[in-house]
Formats: structure tokens, C-alpha cells, sequence
């Protein structure tokens, strides 16, 4: 009896830990410069953060581009040098280039493979190369994997749980405005994740401000690898790419594809 318990004590505290462990995630949008992302995660009262600022890195490397296309110039000069230094002559008569004596290339006290065998696995490997080719390139993969793609981003909005914080708009075409706020209490009916403080205005240069908000836990973010590999579509896929293999010919469409 105490085995068991504590069989099913460890699984269990396992699924708590998980759970106290906590991912938060933020996205602040503030025109015309801020565009600012965050990224937490916490477990009990240990917590650390990390913060990008897009807007900020871009401009750093707007300064920096003609410093760093000096610096390029510089290292291939560099490299041209090294590489002229480096590149032995052709039709030298070094050590390197006089063949082992006795023949073989060089190649005493390797093992031998035979022809027979080379010619086999070269036809494995172009085979394998059609078979892939045609298998990328087949309609019946891509709807399978765009079907597969859908379920799987709504299982990712499912996971993270995206919500608006606030927003603020402001517009100079009282028109649009009225538009948009009324597409905005529309959509903000149908979908309860849009449900904010939001402010509207009438100003000449555009304003937005709004965040993004979200999270998960470790528990969720372990279902949901659980059910992401289970409902991959291995059989189907296995399937068609045998099917190509069978027939890796290509058809006329997929030729012009590859055709440069």
C-alpha cells in the first residue's frame, strides 16, 4: 500500500511543479517607435524576465551599417590574401600529389567495397532523392500538412491564450474612425479575448497604443506537446512517401517546378 502511494505521490507532484510553472508574455505596440516584447516565466517566488526591443535594435543597426560594411571589406581583403597564400598549384609535383607507390590511390589497408555495391547504394540514393522530390512536391502532402497546420495554431491560440490589454487609436478621417469602432464592438461581441479598456480619438498623425498579452503554464505547454505528437499525421505521410517511392517519376507540372 505504501508503494502504490507513493507510485502515485511522484506523477502527481510532477503535475503540480509543472503547473506552478508559469510563462507570461507581453507586446507593446506604441507608434511611431516603440515596439517592445517581454518574455517571464516564473516558478514560486523565483522569477526572471526578458525584454526586446525591436524598435531600438533596428535603429542601432541603421547606425551601424557603414561600420560594419568597413569591417567587411577589411576581413575579405583579409581572406583574398589568406586564400592565395593557401591554394597549393595545380599540377604541382609535391608529395601530396604522387600516388602512393604499389597503386590503390593511397588507399593500402582500406577496406574494399565492391562495384557491385557502390552501384547499388549510388541507385538507393538517387532513388531516394526522386522519391523525396516528388513527395514535397505532391498536392495530397500539402493538404495534409496544412490541415495539420490549422489544427495545430488553434491549439497554439488555445495554449497561450492571447488577450488585448488596451488600446488606443487615434484617426483624422472621422470616417474610417466610425468604421473601424464599429468593426471593433463587432468583433469585440464575437471573440471575448478583444474585451479592453479602448479609448478612440480624432487626432492629424495617427497614434496606436496596445499591448498583447498572454501565458501558460508548464502543465499546459506538456499537453500540448502530448497531443501535438499524437495527432501528427505520421501513418499518412509514411503512406504517401511510400507511394512515391513506388513511382518517383515526376509529373509535367512538377517538372517546370524544378525547371529553372
Amino acid at each position: 500500500m505504501v508503494w502504490v502511494l507513493i507510485a502515485l505521490a511522484i506523477p502527481l507532484t510532477g503535475l503540480l511543479l509543472l503547473h506552478l510553472l508559469r510563462f507570461h508574455f507581453t507586446i507593446d505596440v506604441e507608434t511611431p517607435a516603440i515596439l517592445r516584447g517581454s518574455i517571464a516565466f516564473s516558478f514560486l517566488a523565483f522569477r526572471r524576465e526578458v525584454v526586446v526591443d525591436a524598435a531600438q535594435a533596428i535603429r542601432g543597426k541603421g547606425q551601424g551599417k557603414f561600420n560594419d560594411e568597413d569591417d567587411e571589406n577589411d576581413e575579405d581583403h583579409e581572406n583574398d590574401e589568406e586564400k592565395k597564400i593557401a591554394t597549393p598549384r595545380v599540377g604541382g609535383r609535391g608529395p601530396e600529389s604522387e600516388a602512393a607507390p604499389g597503386g590503390g590511390d593511397g588507399q593500402q589497408g582500406a577496406v574494399l567495397i565492391p562495384d557491385v555495391w557502390i552501384r547499388f547504394f549510388e541507385r538507393l540514393q538517387l532513388r531516394f532523392k526522386q522519391a523525396t522530390t516528388k513527395w514535397v512536391l505532391d498536392p495530397g502532402v500539402w493538404r495534409i500538412a496544412l490541415r495539420f497546420s490549422w489544427k495545430s495554431g488553434r491549439r497554439v491560440i488555445g495554449l497561450i491564450h492571447p488577450s488585448i490589454s488596451f488600446l488606443h487609436l487615434c484617426l483624422e478621417d472621422v470616417y474610417t474612425l466610425g468604421r473601424f469602432s464599429a468593426a471593433w464592438v463587432v468583433a469585440q461581441g464575437m471573440f471575448p479575448s478583444l474585451n479592453c479598456p479602448t479609448e478612440f480619438g480624432f487626432a492629424r498623425p495617427f497614434a496606436l497604443r496596445a499591448r498583447l498579452s498572454g501565458g501558460f503554464t508548464g502543465l499546459n505547454l506538456v499537453v500540448f506537446g502530448f497531443l501535438t505528437l499524437l495527432t501528427f499525421p505520421w501513418r499518412l505521410l509514411t503512406a504517401r512517401f511510400f507511394e512515391c517511392w513506388r513511382d518517383p517519376r515526376l509529373t509535367r507540372w512538377q517538372r517546370r517546378v524544378l525547371l529553372p
